[in-house]
């Protein structure tokens, strides 16, 4: 009778420590799950700009780390610098062809209005939307597309001349092809513009130095 309740004791005891552990573990997720809803903020002192994005999402200083800019930002030319890129971190779609969305702050020392402007209409596929305001400053916006088989790129392209240089965003969504091989079905308008709107927000964070 003795040695059947030691047992006993023993297994309540393991059973409490397995409880333990796991209640422990749930505790220490709680405070990931809260920061990946906050904001983090970029600050560019050389350009007086600042910007906020989402904690959770990946951030990155120079090209290459999480991004292909120049593969994305066709209009850039050679001479644009690339200061900051957020990419999204998961597929909000995993069942449809959306492969990627990335907010791109860049700027072209030493450029001038009619430049600049230019960088914002990118190529034959692209369209000149007109003006938008970003942080009061009034901005030339475009787009640009790329094709395959299908559209497999777009990317919302907006420049402003601001002390000599011309800063620029890009709001770039990838897609790929094939989805009737791969089994996925294309991304809906829908999806890209919920997509789309969740980069929107990040330049709506825009300020600029007083």
């Amino acid at each position: 009778m003795k040695r059947w309740r030691f047992w006993m004791m023993l297994l309540t005891m393991g059973v409490l420590g397995q409880m333990l552990v796991a209640q422990s573990a749930h505790s220490a997720a709680k405070p990931a799950a809260t920061a990946s809803g906050g904001q983090h903020s970029f600050h560019d002192p050389t350009y007086k700009l600042s910007f906020s994005y989402p904690a959770n999402w990946n951030f990155a200083r120079h090209d290459h780390q999480i991004s292909t800019f120049h593969l994305d930002s066709r209009s850039a030319v050679r001479t644009t610098l690339l200061r900051a890129v957020v990419s999204m971190p998961e597929n909000p779609f995993p069942a449809s062809t959306f492969s990627g969305a990335y907010f791109y702050f860049s700027v072209t020392p030493q450029s001038n209005d009619a430049a600049c402007a230019r960088q914002a209409a990118p190529s034959e596929q692209g369209k000149r939307e007109g003006e938008s305001e970003i942080a009061g400053t009034s901005f030339a916006h475009g787009h640009d597309e790329q094709t395959s088989i299908c559209t497999v790129q777009r990317d919302e392209v907006y420049t402003t001349l601001r002390h000599g240089a011309c800063y620029r965003f890009d709001l770039a969504i990838n897609n790929f092809c094939g989805g009737e091989v791969s089994g996925v079905k294309d991304i809906t308008q829908q999806e890209l513009d919920q997509v789309r709107g969740r980069l929107e927000a990040i330049l709506g964070t825009v300020r600029f130095d007083p």
